[in-house]
Formats: structure tokens, sequence, C-alpha cells
């Protein structure tokens, strides 16, 4: 018994432990101003250029499409014996 609880107090300490761990481990690198300048700039040239674009034409529908439906035809049923019923001949 002693065991058991004493691998269950290490294991909770590894897991514990080792996603402390991962979280330093997966930083994200910081942009340097050159890059934030330039990421600042291309969005704003962006944003000129889609201002600037003509606007879409929309066609006008009447009404909503409506779905295909497939209608189709029920199979005939399928019998295994001729439909007489076995009886005894008297």
């Amino acid at each position: 018994m002693n065991k058991l609880l004493a691998a269950v107090v290490a294991s909770a300490f590894v897991f514990s432990s080792a996603s402390g761990y991962a979280a330093d481990a997966v930083k994200k690198e910081e942009l340097t101003k050159e890059q934030r300048v330039d990421m600042r700039n291309r969005a704003d040239k962006l944003t000129q250029e889609r201002a600037q674009a003509p606007a879409s034409t929309q066609v006008k529908t009447d009404a909503a499409p409506k779905a295909n439906t497939h209608h189709a035809k029920k199979a005939k049923k399928v019998l295994r014996h001729d439909g007489t019923k076995a009886r005894p001949k008297v």
C-alpha cells in the first residue's frame, strides 16, 4: 500500500513539473521593430487597395433557388413464394 501511495505521489509530481517545463519551452518569438513596421505598412497598403477596388456587382434573384428533389420509384415487393398456402388435401 505504501509503495502504491509513493508511486501516485511521484507520478503526480512528474506530471506537474513536466507541464511547467513545457509551458516555458514554447515561447513565441518576439518581433523586432522593423518587422512590426513592415507588417503595419503592408496591412495599411492592403486596406487601401481593398477600399479602392470596385464594388462587386450583385445579381438580384427573384426567389431562392429550389433544390432538385429526386423522386425514386418504389421498388416492387419481392415475394419468395407463389402466394398459395400449403393446405393438406382432404
